[in-house]
């Protein structure tokens, strides 16, 4: 099983501010293709965090360590592109 690198606490605010707006993402990910879908929640399981995407292909979960960064689609959202910057 690979470490888990925690997020910083400021891009979890981020994202808590995306899943309570129900906005739509552009999730850019390591080793793994850019991805969208509406954000919908926040969560921790087994010691990780992760991001829980409704995509038109279902739900997906994304372990918050794999983000590159995310960029709101909604035209009012109340920020912009926001970048991972993983905690040392």
């Amino acid at each position: 099983m690979q470490d888990y690198t925690p997020n910083s606490r400021e891009l979890q605010d981020y994202l808590e501010i995306a899943c309570t707006y129900r906005y739509p993402l552009l999730v850019e990910r390591r080793d793994a293709p850019d991805c969208e879908g509406v954000a919908i929640d926040v969560f921790d399981a087994r010691g990780r965090e992760f991001l829980r995407l409704s995509t038109r292909d279902g739900v997906l979960d994304i372990r918050l360590d794999k983000l590159i960064a995310i960029t709101p689609q909604h035209q009012g959202a109340r920020f912009g592109r926001v970048v991972y910057h993983p905690m040392h």
